[in-house]
């Protein structure tokens, strides 16, 4: 029965091509849809957790937009006192309070915008995935610059190089250049603290206070202790993770509405092909029919070709999604202000069932109605037909 409804599907090709390449194209999107879900809110969680940092003192405005460009390297417009780390530190649930100022520093003659980093030693301990190459060590004076390991490339610099800001005027010597991790630390450009103050013209300010807890069950109580701090707020790792899922959910909701309206169009187009087929078999359906065949084996022959369709259809589109979910993450990376820096958008076996699982029901709902309506002809009349 199987080989029969291979031959059947072939006879028409290209309509069984655009049938195909219909289911084809939903379930792609759907895969995608369905590994980007899961794919993003675990790897945000692993990114999240194994940061070591549980929340940030930034500046007022919008609280989770600020951690995240404090968290993927982006400046922000306003600044916090440096007074706002002692008062941090004075806080007895805190273990760690790390300061950073970020500014922009643009070449235009490069075509590029380096982002610069001031911290101190305190950010270490928060940043568990800092390796440093043989020969570097933390910032000896206040003119010593640590590279990440694309700005290292960038700048063809190695450890105990000179370098040179001419867009500041300053002199650098290279202490230090990380390995390669992955983040968007690699790009960037680490200076004392001071140096940044003084470098962008910000005497006393600051961006954001990274923070780590003594007891992370403390969080609550110190959170409501640090948002008293004038001109600042707090934002926990937690909640930003929360606010990111829940508008994440709120764009998946909106794609997989219209991955379900192309499964039904898909739904629609198997329905229509496999209604045409029955039309235009309706004398050879007839000859089945008196030669011995029961209505139930016309009917499976029927539903087998079309859970057959959606099922090659879901094979290919699975293929696609393997084939272009790297761009499509890219495209997410692109909108998506925080993602996770390793590759999300990964099929898994439960994934990939899924979908297979979608393709047979879309199949099955689609074919069960013109196999009916085969099962019903009479032998007589069908071979009349003309």
């Amino acid at each position: 029965m199987l080989i029969l409804a291979l031959k059947n599907l072939t006879r028409r090709r290209l309509r069984t091509a655009l049938t195909l390449f219909g289911i084809a194209i939903s379930v792609g999107v759907l895969a995608c849809l369905l590994a980007f879900g899961k794919g993003y809110e675990a790897g945000l969680g692993r990114e999240l957790n194994n940061m070591g940092i549980q929340m940030m003192l930034v500046p007022l405005g919008c609280p989770y937009d600020a951690a995240a460009r404090v968290l993927k390297g982006k400046t922000l417009d306003v600044s916090l006192p440096a007074e706002s780390v002692k008062t941090v530190r004075r806080e007895v649930g805190v273990e760690i309070a790390a300061p950073m100022l970020m500014a922009t520093l643009p070449r235009p003659s490069e075509g590029r915008t380096d982002l610069w980093v001031g911290v101190e030693e305190s950010i270490r301990p928060l940043k568990p995935w800092w390796k440093m190459k043989e020969g570097s060590r933390w910032f000896p004076d206040e003119n010593s610059v640590i590279l990440g390991a694309e700005a290292a490339n960038v700048e063809l610099r190695q450890v105990g190089d000179t370098f040179f800001s001419p867009e500041t005027g300053r002199k650098f010597t290279v202490c230090g250049v990380l390995e390669r991790s992955g983040t968007s630390d690699d790009s960037q450009f680490f200076v004392p603290l001071a140096t940044a103050q003084a470098m962008f013209r910000q005497p006393d300010r600051i961006t954001a206070v990274a923070i780590r807890l003594k007891d992370p069950t403390l969080i609550g109580d110190v959170s409501k202790r640090l948002q008293e701090v004038r001109g600042a707020q707090v934002v926990t790792m937690a909640e930003m993770m929360g606010t990111f899922l829940n508008l994440i959910g709120s764009v998946r909701t909106l794609v997989l509405a219209i991955a379900i309206v192309a499964l039904c169009i898909s739904g629609l187009s198997v329905f229509n092909t496999m209604l045409s087929a029955v039309l235009e078999r309706t004398r050879e359906l007839g000859v089945l029919r008196a030669v011995g065949a029961s209505r139930s084996q016309v009917f499976s022959l029927l539903t087998v070709e079309a859970v057959l369709l959606t099922t090659l259809g879901s094979a290919i589109g699975v293929i696609l999604a393997l084939l272009f979910g790297h761009f499509v993450e890219l495209i997410v990376r692109f909108f998506v202000q925080i993602a996770p820096s390793e590759a999300f958008l990964i099929l898994s076996r439960e994934v990939i069932q899924d979908c297979f699982m979608v393709g047979i029901v879309v199949g099955l709902g689609a074919g069960l109605y013109p196999a009916w309506q085969a099962s019903r002809l009479q032998p007589v009349d069908a071979i009349r037909a003309d």
